[in-house]
């Protein structure tokens, strides 16, 4: 499964790294704790464990082995239908914050924080959304906006600066995505252009681009 959600978003983004994620999962909650020295994040079940020493850096990926037990080797198409779209939205979570800072990390490009999480809430929209569209799944597909971004539930151990942050995150991606929303139905090349550009923005031309244009 988490394998066949890396190439999707690879081929959605036009991206290769050159990195197999599974060759840096991590599954077992307390071998995540002891790299991240406790952090209270490894507690949602998906985080990106990190070492940037300057010279280079170190990725693993931690999604909880429930997570899996619950999808199962179920397709991601399968575990959608199944109604697993929490699970799932937390693999693509995952994967994204991988991908994104492997990518950056190629061209010794930097990456906010806000940035990771703004553009892993695009992907799991827009990669659910294609889920979706491809098992036709109609019901699915007019409410996944508002599943995904209305009433959004944050972690209670977040610290203010952290909560911050995702909210702002969650909200630039709404509205991204909401606008975007007729585009991705369309489905056309002009539309992965345009996710391909956004993807490959620097921060502050995305959240320009989410105020000023059409879509916003």
């Amino acid at each position: 499964m988490i394998g066949r959600l890396q190439k999707q978003l690879r081929e959605t983004y036009q991206t290769d790294p050159g990195y197999d994620v599974r060759d840096f999962l991590i599954t077992d909650a307390t071998v995540a704790r002891a790299i991240s020295d406790d952090n209270s994040l490894t507690t949602s079940g998906e985080t990106l464990l990190l070492c940037d020493d300057g010279d280079e850096i170190s990725l693993s990926l931690y999604l909880d082995e429930e997570i899996f037990d619950r999808l199962g080797f179920a397709s991601p198409a399968a575990a959608l239908m199944a109604g697993q779209l929490d699970d799932l939205c937390k693999v693509i979570e995952g994967l994204s914050h991988f991908d994104f800072i492997a990518c950056r990390a190629s061209r010794d490009g930097s990456v906010s924080l806000l940035e990771l999480e703004l553009q892993a809430e695009v992907d799991k929209f827009v990669s659910t959304m294609q889920l979706a569209m491809k098992e036709q799944d109609s019901e699915l597909i007019s409410s996944l906006h508002e599943r995904l971004f209305n009433n959004v539930q944050f972690h209670n151990h977040l610290n203010q600066e952290q909560l911050e942050r995702y909210r702002a995150a969650s909200d630039f991606a709404a509205r991204f995505c909401r606008g975007f929303e007729s585009a991705l139905l369309a489905s056309d090349e002009q539309t992965l252009s345009e996710l391909r550009r956004f993807y490959r923005m620097p921060l502050s031309d995305k959240v320009s681009y989410i105020h000023t244009c059409a879509w916003g």
